[in-house]
């Protein structure tokens, strides 16, 4: 007989009502456990914090899947590369939601790398963020888009 696991009762109790802190309050465990394991079996949750998974938090999570690293400084950097990547097409298909998920992860990266004491690495999120939460006309992000202006030129790199 399969033993009952947390994962099994949190889904057990999502499928009878129960809210994501009554699920956690209930089975001794952390509310972003819960939302993450309703993540990963594909159901919705209203919870939302710093260690949710961002695949629980938007419809754009495939596209952003595996894109937060700052194990060291050149993951961070890799990952602002990727975010700049994909904020620029976004930029081009006329997508500001998308722009703004791109925004929303470089502070979830920022937060999340400054929570573990990786100070270095969030700083270079928070350095594209700032760069990219900028008021700017449509004509200087496509200036800045051909490497013209801003503070990372096209592609992100770190001030020596």
């Amino acid at each position: 007989m399969k033993r009952l696991t947390k994962k099994d009762l949190a889904l057990s109790l999502h499928s009878a009502g129960r809210t994501v802190e009554e699920i956690a309050k209930a089975l001794e465990t952390h509310p972003s456990y819960v939302a993450n394991v309703l993540a990963a079996a594909g159901k919705p949750s209203e919870y939302s914090d710093l260690y949710v998974s961002t695949a629980a938090q938007s419809g754009y999570a495939r596209q952003f899947q595996g894109i937060l690293r700052f194990k060291d400084m050149e993951a961070a950097i890799e990952s602002v590369q990727r975010l700049d990547e994909m904020y620029r097409a976004y930029g081009r298909a006329g997508d500001r939601r998308g722009q703004h998920q791109a925004q929303l992860l470089a502070l979830i990266g920022k937060n999340r790398a400054e929570g573990i004491g990786k100070l270095a690495e969030a700083q270079v999120f928070a350095d594209w963020l700032v760069d990219h939460l900028a008021v700017r006309r449509p004509e200087e992000d496509v200036a800045r888009d051909a490497g013209e202006e801003g503070l990372f030129g096209g592609a992100y790199r770190v001030a020596s």
